[in-house]
């Protein structure tokens, strides 16, 4: 409904002058944009792929020493109730 009473001065807008009136004012906000330079998207870039591995070898090496921790566990009390 809000869509419906989208005017621009003088007249009421049907849909392909509100697509219009839409695709106009993206084109306004686009130049507004501040865009990252080269450098600054590799920088980035690197720091993302350096801290996907970092925290995928973390999550590796808890997940490998919580497993052999609960292996421990089960054999204790294999020991211990059998």
């Amino acid at each position: 409904m809000a869509e419906d009473s989208i005017q621009v001065p003088g007249k009421a807008l049907n849909w392909v002058g509100r697509a219009r009136h839409f695709i106009h004012e993206v084109g306004l906000e686009m130049r507004k944009v501040s865009w990252p330079t080269r450098t600054e998207v590799i920088n980035t870039t690197i720091i993302v792929v350096i801290a996907v591995f970092f925290f995928a070898f973390y999550l590796y090496g808890t997940d490998l020493a919580l497993y052999y921790m609960i292996r421990g566990i089960e054999w204790g009390a294999k020991q211990i109730f059998e």
